[in-house]
C-alpha cells in the first residue's frame, strides 16, 4: 500500500491495539497511528501493516496483536473480514500470495486458541488427566462415588474409573497431581478402612449397652417374689403372665440389674428364691407384693 492507495473500507473492531506516533518506544509488530484515533484511521493502519511486514513475520504479528487483546479470538475474526471486503487490493501476484499467507496464518492462529481453552479449562478443574473423549478429574469422580448409598457400589465405581483411565492412555497428565488411578486407590482404602472402624464402633456401643445393668435398691427376695407370681400366675386364657423358666428368668435379672453398689447380683441367691419348692425364701404374707 501507499499513500494513493484508497481507504480502506472499514470494519468493526471490539478491540484495537496500536501505538501513537508520539509515543517514544514504539515495537516492530505495533499497528500505528499517524493522527487522532477513528475506526478507519485503525483499519488503513492495520492494513498498511499486513502489506509492509515480511510474509515470515505474519505468524509473530498475529501472536504479538493477541497477547494484548481480551477475546483475540473476534479479533481475529473481524481481520478475516477486513480482508475479505478489500480483497481487491491483493489483485496483484505478490499479494494474492500474501492474501493466501494471511488467511492461512489468520486459521491457524485461531484453531491454536480454541485448542487452549478447553485446556485452561481443565487444568482450573484441578484434571489429573484427559483423552479427546474423557476427562480424568479425580475431585469430580470422587463426588460422583458420594452419591452411591452402600459401599460395595462406590467401591465398585471406583475401580471402573481405574479400568478405564488404565485401559485408555490419556493424551494429557498434569503434573501438578497426584496420578488418577493412584488416588483412586487411595479413595478405595479410605473407604474400606472407615467402615472397618465404624463397625468397631457400632459393636463396642452394642456391647457397652448389653452389658449396661441398672441399680435394683430393695431386698432381692421381694424382686424375685415379683417374677415368681408373674411365671405361674395364669391369665384369662390359662397361659401365664411371664412363660419363662427358672433359668430364663434368672438370666434376665443377673443380666440387666445389680445391686446398688454395681455388684452382679448373686444367680444362686435368684434360683432359691424363685424355686416353688423353697416357700421360706419368699416374703411373708402381710410383706409381699400382692397382684389381686
Amino acid at each position: 500500500m501507499n499513500d494513493t492507495t484508497p481507504p480502506v473500507t472499514i470494519v468493526h473492531f471490539d478491540e484495537h491495539p496500536f501505538t501513537d506516533t508520539s509515543c517514544g518506544s514504539i515495537d516492530a509488530m505495533d499497528v500505528t497511528l499517524h493522527s487522532s484515533f477513528t475506526t478507519q484511521e485503525y483499519c488503513n493502519a492495520l492494513f498498511h501493516k499486513i502489506f509492509t511486514i515480511g510474509l515470515s513475520e505474519i505468524s509473530g504479528f498475529l501472536d504479538y496483536q493477541c497477547a494484548q487483546l481480551k477475546n483475540p479470538s473476534r479479533w481475529l475474526n473481524a481481520l478475516e473480514k477486513l480482508i475479505k471486503e478489500n480483497l481487491e487490493l491483493f489483485l496483484t501476484r505478490h499479494h494474492q500470495h500474501r492474501h493466501t499467507k494471511l488467511i492461512s496464518q489468520i486459521d491457524i492462529k485461531r484453531h491454536s486458541l480454541q485448542a487452549v481453552k478447553p485446556l485452561l479449562r481443565k487444568q482450573h478443574k484441578k484434571v489429573n488427566a484427559f483423552t479427546d473423549e474423557k476427562e480424568y478429574c479425580f475431585t469430580t469422580v470422587r463426588e460422583q462415588s458420594a452419591q452411591f448409598e452402600t459401599l460395595e457400589e462406590k467401591i465398585a465405581f471406583l475401580h471402573g474409573q481405574i479400568f478405564d483411565y488404565r485401559q485408555h492412555s490419556p493424551d494429557f497428565i498434569s503434573l501438578k497431581e497426584q496420578p488418577f488411578d493412584r488416588l483412586c486407590e487411595l479413595e478405595i482404602e479410605r473407604l474400606e478402612k472407615n467402615e472397618m472402624l465404624l463397625q468397631k464402633a457400632t459393636a463396642r456401643k452394642n456391647a457397652d449397652k448389653k452389658g449396661k445393668k441398672l441399680p435394683y435398691n430393695g431386698e432381692l427376695k421381694f424382686l424375685c417374689d415379683v417374677f415368681f407370681k408373674l411365671m405361674h400366675k395364669p391369665t384369662r386364657n390359662s397361659k401365664t403372665i411371664l412363660p419363662w423358666t427358672i433359668t430364663e428368668t434368672t438370666e434376665y435379672i443377673c443380666s440387666t440389674l445389680c445391686e446398688p453398689d454395681g455388684s452382679s447380683i448373686n444367680p444362686v441367691t435368684v434360683r432359691t428364691y424363685l424355686s416353688a419348692s423353697k416357700p421360706d425364701s419368699r416374703p411373708k404374707t402381710h410383706t409381699e407384693i400382692n397382684f389381686d
